[in-house]
């Protein structure tokens, strides 16, 4: 197995804990509705809404390093920033200024030990690769990694995944069926009772 396969596979298998905390902070519904807010953007010329160019670019850059580009589609092809871009701005929107400033201090750590290079995507990937390691206990790290994996693997009629990228890597042809209504017995009779109450 090389590297980079080994690096996505290890980064997946860490990934679930920090997703499921900041999923249960900002709920299923408010996902949702942050997803459907970015299926707007989800073209690849389509302009940001929260999110500079230079932001963008640092993210797209991060992204790619964080779930990258193999023999197989990555976060960049999967438009992963544009979910950054709809999420900072609707469910996430406390967290757009202090997402700057982190964004800024990754930043800021990339001169003294590269110097000539200002920016993270200045880095060649092996730079970017090393620099990523000497971060990935920050907070910044931890919520670009959560975030990179929602644009990638979230539903894409709601933005990022685009072409359900995400899904054919994990061999799904489609939505899962379990996300479909009714999603088991109870639900279905707390349909038809709603439907009865409407006279429907």
């Amino acid at each position: 197995m090389n590297r980079e396969a080994l690096t996505r596979r290890l980064f997946l298998q860490g990934s679930g804990t920090l997703a499921g905390s900041m999923m249960l902070r900002a709920g299923i519904p408010a996902f949702i509705a942050a997803s459907q807010a970015a299926c707007s953007a989800n073209e690849e010329l389509a302009a940001f809404d929260i999110l500079s160019k230079a932001e963008a670019r640092e993210i797209v850059a991060i992204a790619a390093r964080i779930f990258p580009t193999t023999d197989s589609p990555g976060a960049t092809e999967a438009g992963a920033v544009y979910f950054f871009d709809k999420a900072l701005g609707s469910i996430f929107a406390d967290m757009l200024e202090p997402a700057r400033g982190m964004l800024a201090g990754f930043q800021a750590g990339v001169t003294p030990v590269y110097p000539g290079a200002s920016m993270f995507s200045d880095l060649d990937e092996s730079d970017q690769d090393d620099y990523l390691r000497s971060v990935e206990k920050t907070p910044f790290f931890q919520n670009a990694r959560l975030m990179t994996l929602i644009g990638v693997f979230g539903m894409s009629m709601y933005g990022g995944n685009r072409d359900d990228i995400g899904w054919k890597l994990v061999g799904m042809d489609g939505p899962p069926h379990a996300w479909a209504s009714p999603f088991g017995y109870y639900d279905a009779e707390y349909l038809a009772a709603q439907e009865q109450q409407n006279g429907e």
